[in-house]
């Protein structure tokens, strides 16, 4: 009996020690949540709800702001807050070891803005840049999804792990027309964006937005966010397959046939109201093979195959922005240099490689491009502007635009 007894003291000890810790460790995972929750609340200057910034990729109850100059900068409470955005703040998700790790970016900033502009280019490869390291087809799948509409577009849009909800201005303070917010979710190695982050992101923008505007007196009213947000995909599909953004692409290709022209298509849903839509197209590796058979030495000059499947995709991208955003675009030329296109006038930048047609949408202007990568664009030159006018032609009657104005016939022809 002494034996069983010594047993049963021995467990109630361990049990009280266990126990013990347990309750050790729920206070100070409380405790660091706390004072995380504090660090969030001040770096981002009271704009996000940290229990949702803690809560992202699996939850965790450390946190720290960066520590970099411009991972705080938010001060939207003085008299000159609409002067001194942009503002953002970074928040590092902290390991056990004290290790940080990529977690949450939140950025703020009004329209006009000379710090953020709508970029398009031909010179520039931002699609695929992450995937020349990877072996195979380089066009499966792009470095992010293209914009999807948050509802019917009023709100602003959404990405893969990004985004951006706009605030319009009914009184435009200091003459800026809108406040936008934009969520980032910033995730270390291969850890995924689940469709509950995304709905998270976009509560957080929404949010971040709406106190902004509050914050800088912009009145606004913003409209609810969807019940749901469809998983925006970065992988292309097969250009006759294309709907949304692309489909009139696939009608174009069904009418015109393909020829040298794109055979994969990167979409999304389109709106009424989005402020921005786009079509990415390229070729695939046996499409390039297919097309590098038939070019001549001329034409092939001093290129080569393997450098356009290893490194230098053939693609070029149809897109439009509408309202402020329509002021806000710029052709990227070679380097750095950018010219800002006027929303009132169509045009054709032969450094970007870049035609713009415009119109007036809801009576705003809007801007619609096309970027053709500079290489590949002296293969398919003669297909660009019955391309170019079937995109504008269909995206300004599903928006009902008026006042429409092409690029000249000469831009498109060979220098």
């Amino acid at each position: 009996m002494r034996k069983y007894l010594n047993v049963l003291m021995c467990l109630a000890v361990v049990g009280m020690g266990v126990g013990g810790w347990g309750l050790w460790t729920a206070i100070d995972e409380r405790l660091d949540r706390a004072t995380s929750r504090e660090k969030i609340t001040k770096a981002c200057d009271g704009l996000v709800d940290p229990d949702q910034v803690l809560g992202l990729n699996g939850g965790t109850a450390r946190a720290r702001p960066g520590s970099e100059p411009n991972d705080s900068m938010f001060d939207l409470d003085n008299p000159n807050a609409l002067a001194t955005m942009p503002t953002e703040c970074v928040i590092y998700r902290v390991a056990d070891s004290d290790r940080t790790y990529g977690h949450f970016l939140l950025s703020v900033w009004p329209t006009p803005s000379d710090e953020f502009a709508q970029i398009v280019s031909g010179q520039d490869d931002p699609f695929f840049e992450r995937t020349i390291d990877r072996t195979g087809d380089l066009t499966r799948e792009a470095d992010t999804s293209a914009p999807h509409p948050l509802g019917d577009g009023r709100l602003g849009v959404y990405y893969d792990n990004v985004v951006l909800v706009k605030a319009v201005c009914s009184d435009k303070p200091s003459g800026k027309t809108s406040i936008t917010a934009m969520t980032v979710a910033r995730y270390h190695g291969t850890a995924q964006v689940t469709d509950a982050d995304r709905h998270t992101l976009a509560e957080l923008a929404r949010t971040a937005a709406e106190r902004a505007a509050a914050k800088v007196g912009c009145e606004t009213t913003l409209p609810a966010l969807p019940a749901e947000l469809p998983t925006a995909s970065s992988a292309l599909v097969h250009a006759e397959s294309a709907k949304g953004s692309c489909g009139w692409y696939a009608d174009f290709i069904a009418r015109k046939g393909r020829g040298r022209l794109p055979d994969r298509a990167l979409t999304a849903p389109v709106a009424s109201h989005s402020p921005e839509e786009s079509c990415l197209l390229a070729v695939s590796d046996d499409g390039v093979r297919d097309i590098w058979s038939g070019l001549t030495s001329k034409e092939r000059g001093r290129g080569s195959l393997q450098t356009v499947l290893g490194s230098s995709p053939w693609w070029l991208r149809a897109e439009s922005y509408f309202g402020d955003e329509a002021g806000e675009v710029k052709a990227k030329g070679i380097g750095r240099e950018q010219t800002p296109i006027d929303p009132t006038r169509a045009g054709f930048s032969d450094d970007a490689n870049v035609w713009w047609a415009v119109s007036t949408c809801d009576g705003q202007p809007a801007v619609h491009a096309l970027s053709v990568q500079y290489r590949y664009g002296k293969h398919i030159r003669q297909h660009l502007q019955p391309l170019f006018r079937t995109y504008v032609t269909d995206v300004t009657a599903r928006r009902h635009c008026t006042d429409l104005r092409f690029p000249s016939d000469s831009t498109f022809r060979e220098n």
